[in-house]
């Protein structure tokens, strides 16, 4: 059996769920469309709730609104088993999914895909003839394997066409962020949505991966939200401020405070 995207077809019952790991609302039409990777139902040490919610995404979201750097943290530990109450909380995460009109799709929808039996290691990594993967990682890091390197041998099923249908299907949507930088597979697969998108005004552009990690912004909320709003490096893009400020964030405030 294959391991699922956590969310591949999942029904919070409020209004919200996702088809082929793509989230869907009766509650608004969607404006924004941010794409990432991959978020496997693995039995560990994948405590995540929803798009993003294990890191500084939301957390970043929330001090948008507010206006201050108040919530410094990710939104769940990087390991171990989150508190009961997380800040934002999944209702918050609800509402600020309706005041800014976004939606969220992953690119891989199933990987490991042809394995009668899983043998998951504690910390939800897996051994292929001798070598461990990563199922959330883009690629090698330390010396593990991840998703890149589990393409090459034949083990991710893409979500690239339910995508390019999803966008097609919503005139609504304006902006397409991917949440990582368009290099490798990733590339080319970010590339094939733009290609293929009906809507040629939408606006496809790339911002920093919300887990934070890497230079220059080196696991901080105060330098990844201003990496997302006055970024001026050309590997990757910005959120659209007419989009954030008609939407509620306080962007103005971020000028004093960085």
């Amino acid at each position: 059996m294959p391991v699922e995207h956590k969310f591949l077809n999942h029904n919070w019952k409020n209004g919200f769920w996702t088809e082929n790991a793509i989230l869907k609302t009766d509650k608004y039409v969607p404006e924004v469309l941010f794409i990432g990777t991959n978020n496997p139902k693995t039995p560990n040490a994948n405590f995540a709730d929803f798009f993003y919610g294990r890191n500084y995404f939301w957390t970043g979201f929330k001090n948008l609104v507010n206006g201050n750097f108040n919530i410094q943290g990710t939104r769940m530990p990087r390991r171990g088993r989150p508190s009961l109450i997380l800040n934002p909380t999944i209702d918050e995460i609800f509402n600020l999914c309706e005041q800014f009109k976004m939606s969220f799709a992953d690119l891989n929808s199933k990987v490991l895909l042809d394995h009668e039996k899983i043998d998951f290691l504690k910390n939800d990594n897996v051994i292929l003839n001798n070598i461990e993967y990563n199922l959330i990682n883009d690629g090698v890091r330390k010396g593990i394997h991840g998703l890149a390197q589990l393409d090459i041998i034949g083990e991710v099923e893409w979500n690239t066409d339910n995508i390019i249908k999803f966008i097609n299907d919503n005139s609504s949507i304006k902006y397409v962020y991917l949440t990582r930088k368009p290099i490798g597979i990733w590339g080319v697969k970010f590339n094939e949505i733009i290609n293929k998108t009906t809507n040629q005004n939408i606006c496809f552009s790339n911002i920093f991966t919300p887990s934070g990690q890497g230079a220059p912004v080196l696991n901080s909320i105060n330098r990844l939200i201003e990496h997302w709003l006055f970024n001026n490096n050309p590997n990757f893009g910005i959120l659209n401020h007419n989009w954030l400020q008609n939407s509620g964030a306080q962007i103005n405030n971020f000028n004093n405070l960085l």
